[in-house]
């Protein structure tokens, strides 16, 4: 006879795992590359890991026992939280991600989680990956078809032009199970330009789109607002639903967030 758990005790176990994770990574017991190594913004390296799988478990509703794609994993900053968070033996991880120095020192770092898989997407970004031999919309996500059941995307469409946005989004729609998620973050505006409540700013208007921005004195893809309504128009036209969106602190939103939040 197979014993249920409960709700209650599904989430009393759930809860337990996480606050296990966040006191791993609060005492530094959770692998950090080097200060001058790291590439994926400004901030502390464990406490945004710390920050983020909140935002996963809690929001997103991620349990120990799934599978998890990390698009543009960069140098394993989610992948150290989620490390000691999902199931050893039940859970799934896979990131990738266009930097391959990143990818060399999560292979490394997290050698010692055998459900734990990191790949190098040889994928062309003209700040990222200058050299990159594959266009986003021709990179097939290291995943089979409905086998994820969460996908994080954080501080990756705020690099991306549209093209690649809809391909990352229709590979997305294609891995995740039905009832899967998308947790992404993103820099958007409403109205006829962004405005900033914050250090982040953007007043350069793109040539060739009146809904997206770009920030002053950057290369184009250092930080890429889009309007918000057409953003989820990109969400929905690869997804097929509306997505939930807050807006981050950076434009004045009240959540805890610093970028927008959008999931799928």
């Amino acid at each position: 006879m197979i014993i249920r758990k409960t709700n209650r005790e599904e989430q009393a176990e759930t809860r337990k795992q996480l606050e296990a994770a966040l006191d791993a990574l609060n005492s530094g017991s959770v692998p950090a590359p080097p200060q001058e190594e790291i590439f994926v913004g400004d901030g502390s390296y464990t406490l945004i890991a710390a920050e983020f799988l909140r935002y996963f478990v809690e929001v997103a509703g991620l349990r120990p026992g799934n599978s998890v794609l990390d698009i543009g994993c960069g140098i394993g900053r989610m992948a150290g939280g989620l490390s000691r968070y999902l199931d050893a033996t039940t859970g799934r991880y896979v990131g990738f991600d266009p930097i391959a120095e990143g990818i060399e020192w999560c292979r490394s770092a997290f050698a010692d989680r055998p459900g734990f898989v990191f790949h190098w997407a040889d994928i062309y970004n003209e700040l990222y990956n200058p050299g990159g031999r594959l266009a986003a919309a021709d990179y097939v996500f290291p995943c089979d078809e409905g086998t994820v059941d969460l996908a994080i995307a954080t501080s990756v469409f705020t690099h991306l032009y549209p093209r690649d946005i809809r391909a990352y989004l229709a590979e997305t729609a294609r891995v995740l199970k039905p009832g899967g998620r998308l947790f992404s973050t993103a820099y958007l505006y409403t109205g006829d330009r962004p405005t900033s409540a914050s250090h982040i700013a953007f007043g350069s208007q793109a040539t060739d789109s009146a809904n997206r921005w770009h920030m002053e004195n950057h290369p184009p893809l250092a930080g890429v607002c889009y309007q918000e309504d057409y953003f989820r128009g990109l969400v929905m036209g690869a997804c097929g639903s509306e997505p939930f969106i807050r807006a981050g602190r950076w434009r004045g939103g009240e959540g805890p967030w610093f970028q927008d939040v959008v999931i799928v």
